[in-house]
């Protein structure tokens, strides 16, 4: 279209119109053909209750800056961002212009800022987005055409005047961050409008949040109703007991057997009810942790625009200084740890990029003014015969308590010396640890277990001696002390009881494990799992065993978001049967059933070993298998990066490796679950 509007300008020309007013049509065409318009969206008068606002703002190309919409918005409103239209821009690089189409959907140039001061975010990729505004202030758009600042300010606004064109946003503020409503407007638009691109995009965006809430009004409605229908069922059990013994003056009444059979008949309800109960809960932790990946999405598209800010500044940077010529200074970018940052960790990592158009001779990294090489005994030089012009780094610095100062020096072969220097500052977070140790030998109704009691009391010394867990924070069940109201007592109340939010919970079992055919299970294979207590029956396992949907209730219960779970046992029997594995060998547990009970923030579960398996003991160890390979590296071979800690997942490494060896491959561990951050479970001295 351009094309021909100039071959109509040359011809215009032709008639001598002035040079001034062929300018003015060209600029007219520019802003009308590529990007001029009304509004994307065409609402409805008057505004539903839904919106709060609508607002309709052009962005010109050739205005640099962030253009104040006039659109307030308070902390935590909701609001959606339509865009259509395009900007040409004219870099100043020769005697003609050369004209770049720049769109919405190339994932660039469009800028969105709340008040006055702050950094601005990115538009992305889609014609039309939904967010939430987490400051309060007047909502700022823009455009880039070169390099910005955190706020939006262009670096270079001199690149700006010869830019054609325009975006047109539409910006509705809805009146509560209400998914479900937001969802069922913008369905509504599209229907009266199906082929816009704007409201399809931004209904695909609000369709996955919308989901999730749907589905967790559909989890709170059932689970009320659930904990309802389970209440009125004890009721009636309740008068149907007391009417099967009323009228009888015995002191030990016996009741009729139609009323016993009514009773039984409501505790089984009762139990398919709970069974239901704690898969909604599931299910509802689940959506939990979806929200939860849904925001920390939203959280990567703003740290995506830290970094394309930071690259932006980094080319610029070195741009600057290689124009100097061979007398510039080497460049130093730092691309962690951030400046000014706070870690709990007693190290970081260090990362960045050194860059000079003569050669790099030597980098070296100081941290509170003492060389690296002091204390960890590593120096960082270079040793090539032909010095690089580009070097990246990376290392792991050890920390001091409080602030950090990290350094990065730099020389080039003609000598010249850059510094870089970042703060960090170490704090470190004293958490609470709780834990509960089980182990069981000696069964009075099934077969014992000859060392499952060492694997406890080896565990417990290991949490007392090399994680420095205060006694009083550690029980220790062995025997006839782990029986099944002790097991509840300590998991389901202890635990609920003293662990908080932040704190550290580790649960360890060495004991048997049974199976019992159940046709509700979740597990798709028909059968419970449960913990054999000291005083289980293994003709009576629902009444004397801990269920593992039970496992997974405590496991709710329990605040913490940092819980481990480690089980030197297993869950395998003959299906339908009751039967226990003999002595010697303890029996398996179903991946599904892990995948269950490791559900919601914070789980981690590790056991012995894998579905169809068995988890065995060694006479010539005086340990199960798993659990002596498990402390065995926790005293210090399984720190694979040797920084004097051993987190699970190094832990998990190591008895994955040695296991399957020592059995012959019969037996192989099985982590399940995640945790933000790395969870220790060694200290070695």
């Amino acid at each position: 279209m351009t094309f021909q509007f100039m071959q109509k300008l040359n011809i215009i020309a032709n008639k001598s119109l002035p040079a001034f007013l062929l300018l003015f049509l060209f600029s007219l065409l520019m802003m009308t053909g590529c990007g001029g318009g009304g509004p994307n969206i065409k609402m409805p008068q008057p505004l539903p209750p839904a919106i709060k606002e609508h607002r309709h703002v052009t962005i010109r190309g050739g205005k640099p800056g962030m253009q104040n919409t006039g659109v307030y918005l308070q902390f935590g409103d909701m609001y959606s961002i339509f865009a259509t239209g395009r900007i040409d821009y004219a870099p100043r690089a020769g005697p003609t212009f050369r004209y770049h189409n720049v769109r919405p959907e190339l994932g660039w140039p469009l800028m969105l800022r709340v008040g006055d001061y702050g950094r601005f975010s990115p538009f992305f990729d889609r014609n039309g987005i939904t967010t939430q505004s987490y400051k309060s202030g007047n909502l700022y758009v823009g455009y880039k055409s070169g390099p910005a600042d955190s706020s939006g300010k262009p670096l270079n606004p001199e690149e700006y005047p010869d830019d054609q064109g325009a975006f047109q946003i539409d910006i509705i503020v809805w009146q509560k961050p209400d998914w479900i409503q937001i969802r069922n407007f913008l369905a509504n638009m599209k229907n009266a409008d199906p082929a816009n691109k704007t409201i399809a995009d931004a209904l695909a965006d609000a369709e996955r949040y919308a989901a999730v809430a749907v589905a967790e009004v559909k989890a709170v409605k059932e689970i009320e109703e659930t904990r309802q229908q389970i209440a009125d069922l004890k009721k009636e059990t309740s008068e149907a007991q007391k009417e099967a013994v009323k009228g009888v003056p015995e002191i030990k009444p016996s009741p009729v057997p139609e009323a016993t059979a009514e009773v039984a008949s409501s505790n089984e309800k009762v139990a398919q009810l709970e069974a239901r109960l704690a898969k909604l809960y599931e299910n509802q932790a689940q959506l939990e942790e979806m929200k939860k990946e849904l925001a920390a999405e939203k959280q990567r598209s703003s740290l995506l625009a830290e970094e394309l800010e930071e690259k932006e500044k980094r080319e610029q940077q070195l741009l600057t200084e290689l124009a100097q010529g061979t007398e510039a200074a080497p460049v130093i970018v730092i691309a962690s740890p951030k400046d000014g940052g706070t870690v709990n960790t007693k190290t970081v990592d260090v990362s960045g990029v050194v860059e000079d158009s003569q050669g790099i001779e030597q980098v070296s990294i100081f941290i509170n003014s003492r060389p690296l090489e002091e204390k960890t005994g590593r120096g960082f030089r270079i040793s090539e015969k032909t010095p690089a012009r580009r070097l990246e780094f990376a290392e792991r610095i050890p920390l001091d308590s409080g602030e950090n100062i990290i350094k990065i020096r730099a020389v080039d072969t003609q000598g010249f010396v850059s510094e870089k220097k970042t703060a960090v500052k170490y704090v470190e977070i004293q958490k609470n640890f709780w834990a509960v140790v089980i182990g069981i030998n000696d069964y009075p109704n099934a077969p014992q277990l000859k060392w499952a009691v060492n694997d406890a009391r080896a565990f417990y010394n290991h949490l007392i001696n090399f994680i420095k867990i205060p006694e009083d924070n550690v029980v220790l069940l062995l025997n006839q002390d782990a029986n099944l109201m002790q097991l509840r007592s300590m998991l389901g109340t202890y635990l609920k009881q003293k662990a908080g939010r932040e704190d550290m919970v580790i649960i360890f079992f060495a004991g048997h494990g049974a199976t019992e055919k159940d046709m509700i299970s979740p597990d798709g294979d028909g059968l419970e799992k449960y913990l054999l207590p000291f005083d289980a029956d293994p003709k009576d396992l629902y009444a004397s065993a801990l269920p593992m949907r039970e496992i997974s209730h405590i496991f709710y219960r329990i605040q913490s978001e940092r819980l481990i779970f480690i089980a030197d046992s297993c869950y395998s029997g003959t299906a339908g049967g009751r039967t226990i594995r003999q002595s010697g060998v303890r029996a398996n547990i179903s991946n599904a059933f892990l995948d269950r009970i490791s559900s919601g923030k914070g789980r981690i579960i590790l056991t012995a070993s894998g579905a169809n398996e068995v988890s065995a003991e060694d006479d010539q160890l005086q340990h199960g298998i798993f659990t002596y390979y498990l402390l065995k590296g926790l005293k210090g071979p399984a720190d694979a990066d040797n920084d004097g800690l051993v987190s699970v997942d190094e832990a998990y490494r190591y008895v994955t490796t040695h296991v399957p060896r020592a059995t012959g491959q019969e037996q192989h561990p099985v982590k399940k679950g995640t945790v933000e951050g790395s969870l220790i479970l060694s200290i070695i001295p």
